[in-house]
């Protein structure tokens, strides 16, 4: 039988699929264990071996796993948005009870074919010393901050259980995907991410190339170097959480983002969330750089910028998705409120006022004789009223639709008429200036503005339906083809 050098637990993850992939690079044999084959296609393509199954019942794959030379534990329960005491304390509890249950399939294979055990956690399980700085032989906190309250409860039951067991200790890691991708860097850019307290706490960072990279590194170093050993695995540049949210910022051509006192942090985010936030640690990878690590990445001002490239056109899809959004709703509320609601010189009181006549701008097509006879019935005060509707309302209307039919475009199959709202902008505009001059000539009638504000009114409308067309065909075909072609 072959012998496999790696088994990758929570291989669809974040960090799990990078290490895959990085690890078939390398020319490695990798198993990944994933619960769905279809949705970790990537990985198989990738050459590695895909074992469906449930992390939490190990003694189903467990076989698998027999003559692996290295087991790498990246499994994690999923995480509420508020993570406070009751909620890391039930994460921790399933997490140690699928160690058990690990631990205890991995008891029913012999110690010939048993991997040895890589079990991957973050820098809250380290106790800093007085300068707040970690490293490979910190010692476990003697009183649990953040995730420590999953990640030093494993380790313990893993020492305690006799199973060769090595620990790898990970900063903050960032890169083209999770959270960074879906929140932060799209909000970033967008102007309304907020950063947690002053900023000024030191964070640990390591890009996910290198955390990939480093977690293979291992991998290849063999079980006599390794087991039994701790790594940190972050860049050791000593960024505080400021530098790196403002330089990102920067890249993206963005403001700096302004910082949230703790007490809503705490309040919003959870005491345990806060608590791994506004750490303040320093680190000293040495262990993984005597053994021959280079980081490829050895400070954010070198990591961000790649990521940022390839997340381009995420970020701006999810910035110019909440720029339609708010359009959307601010021009559709608009255009029920000037036609609904009851006003002054709304649409609904001009047709009171003209006998149940529609306004020209509500028209297809109008003739002087029906332009002049709806003046007549408006009289005086239905008269201001209109030249109130056009430059009250419509001065704003036009553009607020136009620019939200333009920018829904822009994001569909058709973007390349994206600028057909704006034509349709610029009549609208062309069709209030000859509606105005007639009503200030009146009661002198003049046909051959009327034809030409009726030829304006008849393009508006084209144009615009034109455009909600455009819009709804393409994002429906968008909505379609979009998941085959996502990364």
């Amino acid at each position: 039988m072959e012998t496999t050098d790696l088994f990758v637990l929570g291989a669809t993850g974040f960090v799990g699929r990078a290490v895959v992939l990085e690890a078939r690079a390398r020319g490695l044999r990798v198993k990944a264990l994933v619960r769905h084959a279809e949705k970790a296609s990537a990985l198989a393509d990738a050459g590695a071996t895909l074992v469906v199954g449930d992390a939490i019942h190990p003694e189903a794959w467990i076989h698998q796993v027999a003559g692996t030379r290295l087991l790498v534990d990246l499994v994690q329960p999923a995480l509420a948005r508020r993570i406070g005491l009751a909620e890391i304390r039930h994460v921790a509890g399933q997490r140690l009870e699928f160690t058990r249950r690990l631990l205890d399939a991995m008891a029913m294979l012999t110690p010939a074919s048993r991997p040895l055990l890589l079990a991957v956690s973050g820098l809250d399980d380290l106790e800093p010393d007085e300068s707040g700085r970690v490293h490979d032989t910190s010692p476990l906190r003697t009183h649990p901050s953040g995730f420590a309250h999953v990640g030093i409860p494993v380790r313990r039951l893993l020492e305690a259980s006799g199973i060769p067991s090595a620990f790898a200790y990970l900063g903050t890691v960032y890169g083209p995907g999770k959270a960074f991708a879906k929140t932060v860097f799209p909000q970033l850019a967008a102007g309304r991410f907020r950063m947690a307290g002053s900023g000024r706490n030191r964070m640990p960072l390591v890009h996910i190339d290198d955390a990939a990279r480093a977690l293979v590194h291992l991998a290849r170093l063999g079980d006599k170097r390794v087991a039994s050993r701790s790594f940190v695995v972050a860049d050791g540049s000593q960024a505080t959480m400021a530098e790196f949210l403002d330089h990102a910022a920067q890249l993206l051509g963005a403001r700096k983002p302004p910082s949230v006192p703790m007490n809503i942090v705490r309040l919003f985010a959870g005491k345990i969330l806060a608590e791994t936030l506004t750490r303040d640690l320093s680190v000293d990878p040495v262990a993984l750089k005597q053994s021959g690590f280079a980081f490829r990445y050895p400070s954010y001002r070198e990591g961000l910028p790649p990521t940022l490239s390839a997340l381009g056109d995420q970020i701006g899809r999810r910035s110019r998705a909440w720029t339609v959004a708010i359009l959307g709703v601010l021009a559709v509320g608009a255009l029920i409120a000037v036609n609904c609601v009851d006003f002054s010189f709304g649409v609904r009181a001009l047709r009171r006022l003209g006998g149940g006549e529609a306004i020209p701008d509500m028209r297809l097509h109008y003739s002087a004789s029906s332009v002049y006879h709806l003046f007549d019935r408006l009289g005086p005060a239905g008269r201001a009223a209109y030249l109130k509707l056009l430059w009250l309302v419509d001065s704003i209307l036009p553009l607020l639709f136009g620019g939200f039919l333009a920018l829904a475009i822009g994001r569909g199959r058709f973007k390349r008429w994206r600028r057909l709202p704006l034509a349709a902008c610029a009549f609208d505009y062309l069709e209030n200036l000859t509606i105005t001059w007639l009503l200030l000539r009146y009661p002198s009638q003049e046909a051959e503005v009327v034809v030409l504000a009726s030829a304006f009114t008849l393009a508006k409308h084209t144009l615009y339906a034109s455009g909600v067309l455009l819009a709804v065909v393409g994002w429906t075909r968008l909505r379609l083809w979009w998941p085959c072609v996502r990364p």
